[in-house]
């Protein structure tokens, strides 16, 4: 899909608050608020838009784990994924081959979603960062 400029203005907008109101997009961009309902269910229809979502305040602690795969990286990226405690993650070029972000309460939280993806059968190597507190 190309986005034209008032997409990318709209898709910003959501970026830094998925609750902002149409009414409210449409002011910023200048458009009717039918005209920006619509543009944001095509974006929606046309996987432009893959989800709302929320962050939370509630985990103190992030980590980030680099992995490697033990073959192929789609498969070990699909296992971490389905395991379902990474925040976000990543396949990325370089010397790894996914970025895992983990978020926890406490370090023993994070370790403990860490140890999980380290046994699993795909993964042949990881280096860990965890955060102490948030600036």
């Amino acid at each position: 899909m190309l986005l034209d400029e008032k997409n990318r203005k709209i898709l910003a907008i959501l970026k830094k608050n998925s609750r902002t109101t149409n009414i409210e997009i449409a002011k910023k961009v200048k458009m009717t608020e039918g005209a920006v309902r619509n543009r944001i269910s095509r974006l929606l229809k046309e996987g432009a838009i893959t989800r709302f979502t929320i962050e939370t305040s509630t985990a103190d602690r992030f980590g980030i784990l680099m992995a490697k795969a033990k073959g192929d990286t789609k498969r070990m990226m699909k296992d971490i994924s389905r395991l379902g405690t990474a925040k976000d993650s990543y396949e990325i070029s370089g010397e790894y081959d996914g970025c895992i972000i983990i978020e926890g309460e406490s370090i023993e939280e994070i370790d403990k979603k860490i140890d999980g993806i380290r046994k699993l059968k795909s993964v042949a190597e990881t280096r860990t960062f965890i955060s102490f507190r948030r600036w």
